[in-house]
This record gives C-alpha cells, structure tokens and sequence, in this order.
C-alpha cells in the first residue's frame, strides 16, 4: 500500500540539525496493524506525520498504491489526508458541542456534505465500534474509552484505506486500552484493504500488533513479524 524508500527528514534545532529520519525504508501492506516503537525522540512521530502527508520528506520517495505523495502542494496534501488517511490521536479530539454521531460525520462536513446526508452512516459507524447506544451523547457524557471508539469511528468516515494513530491507548487503563486495541486489529484484518500505523510508548501494545517496527536516532532498526513469529513457535 505505502512504501518509503530512503526518507530523510531533518530539523535545525538552536544551530544544529538534527535527522528525525535518516534513510528510512519500509513497506506496509494492506491488512495489517503495524506498530512503530522506540525512545522518545526517535523520530516516531515524524514518521507518522509523513505517512499521513501532514509533513513532507526533504528527500527520498514515499509512494502511496503507486503514486508519488512525497512532494504535494499544500491542496494536495489536504485532499490526501482527507480521503486517503484516518487519525485516531491519544486525546480524542473531539468537540464538546456535538453529540457521539456528529463528531463521527465530521470528514464527511469538511467534504461539503450535510449532516441529514451522512446521519446513517456515521450511526452505522458508530454501531460497529459497539456504540450505538450512545450515538446522541456528547463528550462529557461519555467514558475515555468509549470517546477513543467515537474517534476510530470517525478516522472509518471517509472509507481510508490507512488509519494512523497516536499513542491511541497512552490516555486509557490497560483493560479499556486493550479493547481499543482488539476494535483497531479488528478494523485492520476483517476489512482487508485497509491497514492501521501505530505510535505507541507501550511493549504491550506493540505486542497485539501483526508487526513491530522499531526506530532509533531516526533510523530504522528491528523489523518484526510478529505473525510470522507466532507460526513458528
């Protein structure tokens, strides 16, 4: 689905710079839950951030089902992100004012559409992460786990065909985080032409995950199937 091919992404910090990547090159197929892991400051974040076109690599190629998105003008990028990439991020960020179905029709809001067009399927959402119960509910009135499967079914809005996601289970307990954990392998396997990138501090996490990709100093270093693993064992 999406490949990097020598990636380089560096940052001037006070008068040095400093590579957040340095040469990165990886693949991820469709259908599987990838985790990325390693110290803070690794270059996690920015990885994410240049599969998701919200930063662009200084050089190398990240090609997305075989076009070039390394280098799209600002308009391009945002029509990327809006149609091609669903974000799940460790905070919700949802809005206060609007109940559980309007805050999950919200990508399709951005796309011109009105709310009496996207009702059904934001409550179709909102029934396969197992909150159709709650649909007119705002934030406030709901717990962290269950604002964190409002925010997976919004990233599902636009039908994306990658979900990146921030430290998902970073805001939760180990027990809700572990639901959110199996809804996110869920989505990946059963859909099948959808894959799932995860930023996360927790070995834990990482574990339930088909693959682990583990970064260093902005480099890429183990590379494990974890799949593959569990056959062979």
């Amino acid at each position: 689905m999406i490949e990097l091919t020598d990636v380089v992404r560096q940052y001037r910090i006070g008068g040095e710079e400093v590579r957040a990547l340095d040469g990165v090159s990886l693949r991820i197929e469709s259908g599987q839950f990838v985790s990325v892991v390693g110290p803070s400051g690794a270059g996690k974040s920015t990885l994410l951030h240049i599969l998701g076109a919200l930063d662009s690599p200084d050089s190398g190629s990240v090609r997305f089902q075989g076009q070039e998105i390394a280098n799209l003008g600002d308009d391009a990028q945002s029509q990327f992100r809006r149609h091609s990439v669903g974000f799940v991020f460790q905070f919700f960020n949802l809005l206060p004012t609007m109940s559980a179905w309007e805050n999950v029709a919200i990508p399709q809001l951005l796309d011109g559409r009105r709310l009496r067009q996207v009702k059904p399927k934001a409550l179709e959402l909102l029934e396969k992460v197992g909150l159709g119960n709650r649909a007119d509910h705002r934030p406030s009135e709901l717990s962290g786990g269950q604002m964190q499967r409002v925010a997976v079914a919004r990233a599902l809005m636009m039908d994306p065909p990658l979900i990146l996601a921030d430290e998902p289970t970073g805001n939760l307990d180990s027990k809700t985080g572990a639901a959110i954990l199996e809804l996110l392998a869920a989505i990946a396997h059963q859909d099948g032409d959808r894959a799932i990138v995860m930023v996360t501090h927790s070995d834990a996490a990482a574990a339930v995950t088909d693959r682990v990709l583990t970064l260093t100093d902005g480099r890429l270093g183990a590379d494990r199937l974890l799949v593959a693993e569990e056959l062979s064992a």
